[in-house]
């Protein structure tokens, strides 16, 4: 899949089908993502696997309750090892190193997208308790939660903000009307196409949550 199509198409998925994703394609995914840039090249990241689905379920509820986690094929916790960023930044390396796991995060939704897996980055959690269910220790700081699983309907497409409203040129407030430089129709019949196809997909996945609603309640 070319670049702007990975891009483009990636959409948070809430609703994962029962397909399996195998440890070979996270492999993938978390491989091309490793060689994402960080600060001195410390590459301040590693990552905790989770397939288990009782696990899964503790994530869940640790994450503010959002149950539709536990049906994703995997979670991947990106933890972040911030004490060499910081002794080799003393100014500023903790936000480095947060933000270096930050890219890393963008680069595995992207490969994910890429592979036709879905994803969703979740930050909201209780970091104590996700340190302790999944005995991560203190000097390696939960980051985010990405879920991945084969999508069974995604998300909504959301606006996005014109180019020329958030670019200013030479100095913050300068605007100018830089004719050759607003590419204000390469994305625009993908965009109306894409916007006509949002009620088909909402349809489809309120669908997909009925159905699994009364899979429950048959158990």
């Amino acid at each position: 899949m070319e670049f702007d199509k990975a891009v483009l198409s990636r959409r948070t998925c809430r609703d994962y089908s029962s397909e399996t994703l195998s440890m070979g394609k996270i492999a993938d995914i978390l491989d091309i993502a490793r060689f994402s840039p960080s600060s001195g090249n410390l590459q301040n990241w590693q990552f905790i696997i989770v397939r288990d689905q009782e696990k899964k379920e503790k994530i869940a509820d640790i994450c503010k309750g959002q149950t539709w986690m536990s049906d994703a094929q995997a979670h991947i916790v990106v933890c972040n090892k911030s004490k060499e960023v910081e002794k080799n930044y003393p100014d500023r390396g903790k936000l480095y190193a947060t933000q270096n796991c930050a890219i890393l995060s963008a680069n595995i939704i992207l490969k994910a997208a890429d592979q036709g897996v879905g994803s969703a980055l979740v930050g909201a959690f209780d970091e104590y308790e996700l340190q302790k269910l999944l005995d991560i220790p203190e000097d390696a700081i939960p980051e985010m939660v990405i879920t991945l699983g084969y999508p069974e309907s995604l998300d909504e497409d959301q606006p996005r903000i014109d180019l020329k409203y958030l670019c200013y040129f030479e100095s913050w407030g300068k605007k100018e009307d830089k004719k050759d430089f607003w590419p204000v129709t390469k994305h625009s019949k993908k965009l109306v196409k894409k916007a006509s196809q949002a009620k088909t997909r909402a349809s489809t996945k309120s669908k997909g949550l009925i159905r699994k609603a009364k899979n429950k309640l048959k158990k």
